[in-house]
């Protein structure tokens, strides 16, 4: 029998029964009384003598040529005792689990939302990061095709930016999510854990060791308190300046991360015990943690309370945002202006950021009030890094940081609020707190 042409299957007309007309080796065109056209494939299999087929797909679809190349592969698979349409079968199974990497970002994202594992400062970090670096280069490729390749160029592209710690943390984000889809089934394996940051010079940086002595820090207090009294925009208006000024000797005073300083609630405060209780969803490691405010740091918060009490937050923005509070960069870019102005003393200084201040306390607890580093850790919300000692050791030590926390403040009012010439003896406070 003659094989197939164009010609021969233009001229094919329906009938009233269907038909069919022969390609060859198991290859046919079927068609049907409604006058449509498909291709299938009929096959013994060795172990069963019983004719089977499958469908190749419709004409307007799969051409002569195009069925033709079908069959080697089909054909293989049949010699070898496999059921084609089987293959087929799992294939569209693989398929249909399919998704895009788009897809994958929102399962993984709401899934740490929804474990509560992480504060939602750290998810919005990595929503972020996607939709600016990643998602046009990886938003719409299926999860099941990414290789190194596709990953390496987003993360090149990203190098040529120059924004080598965003890439850094670029790839972590992506390593999260990957092995998300590991354990999902979704991929057998996480192509980002073959990449390492060193492969886009975005190894990270050397840990940042600025700690700002009493003296240093006297001239931030006099920098701030000299920005209040001119009226200079700290934040970028009048109405902020104070917010700002404040916030950033609250960071001094409790060495809180800049972002629980920058959203704290009233609801939170407890004046009268001389408590700021941190819930777990406002911490890094998602434990709740208290810090014991000094009378010092609690005239600087009730001083905002006439323009900010009516409101959820002691650092109000003033304006309808989604926040409401001081973004907690503001405060890294009012203390960059702070420093640039060549009146206050502050331009001579070596550089140091927000963060700095946080380590600049830790520090002088230690230093200074001869805090034991247990309980400065505590202090500071770590985890132990021992998991050992995380697992057993839940001790926290509440009196010990209180005594620090109020020596603390009652050095900053004395040897960094005022004039030090006047030094109230640490020593001497440190036994009357002990004794209260």
């Amino acid at each position: 029998m003659s094989k197939l042409n164009a010609k021969l299957i233009l001229n094919a007309k329906p009938k009233n029964k269907e038909y069919r007309l022969s390609d060859g080796s198991g290859l046919v065109l079927r068609i049907r009384p409604t006058g449509d056209k498909s291709w299938l494939y009929c096959f013994r299999l060795p172990s069963d003598r019983r004719l089977l087929q499958m469908t190749l797909g419709s004409l307007n679809d799969v051409s002569l040529k195009e069925a033709r190349d079908k069959l080697p592969g089909l054909r293989k698979l049949v010699s070898e005792g496999i059921d084609p349409r089987t293959v087929r079968a799992a294939l569209k199974a693989e398929n249909s689990q399919a998704i895009t990497m788009q897809t994958l970002f929102e399962a993984w994202i709401d899934h740490v939302k929804m474990a509560g594992k992480v504060s939602l400062i750290w998810a919005k970090r990595h929503e972020k990061r996607w939709h600016n670096h990643l998602k046009k280069a990886l938003g719409m490729l299926l999860v099941k095709d990414i290789g190194r390749a596709h990953l390496a160029a987003a993360l090149d592209v990203m190098t040529r930016k120059g924004i080598t710690e965003e890439t850094r943390k670029a790839l972590t984000t992506l390593n999260l999510m990957l092995d998300y889809a590991v354990t999902r089934h979704l991929i057998e394996q996480n192509s980002a854990r073959m990449l390492k940051p060193k492969d886009f010079s975005a190894t990270a940086n050397r840990p940042r060791d600025r700690i700002l002595t009493l003296v240093e820090l006297r001239q931030v207090w006099l920098a701030l308190d000299q920005a209040l009294l001119t009226r200079e925009r700290v934040a970028g208006s009048g109405t902020m300046a104070t917010n700002t000024a404040i916030a950033i000797k609250i960071l001094i005073l409790t060495g809180a991360r800049r972002g629980e300083v920058a959203g704290m609630r009233w609801s939170e405060l407890d004046f009268e015990s001389g408590i700021w209780l941190l819930p777990s969803g406002r911490t890094k490691n998602r434990q709740s943690h208290t810090i014991y405010l000094s009378a010092l740091a609690v005239t600087l918060i009730k001083a905002l309370y006439p323009s900010t009490g009516h409101t959820q937050f002691v650092f109000d923005m003033g304006m309808d945002t989604n926040q409401g509070h001081i973004h907690q960069d503001s405060l890294n870019r009012a203390l960059s202006r702070l420093r640039k102005k060549e009146t206050n003393g502050l331009a001579d200084l070596k550089s140091f950021s927000i963060h700095d201040l946080r380590r600049s306390a830790a520090t002088a607890w230690g230093e200074y009030l001869k805090t034991e580093p247990h309980v400065i850790e505590r202090m500071l919300n770590h985890h132990p890094v021992n998991k050992l000692v995380a697992t057993y050791q839940r001790a926290i030590y509440p009196q010990e940081q209180k005594t620090a926390w109020i020596a603390w403040g009652i050095m900053v009012e004395c040897q960094v609020a005022q004039n030090p010439g006047n030094v109230v003896p640490m020593k001497r406070n440190m036994n009357t707190l002990e004794r209260a």
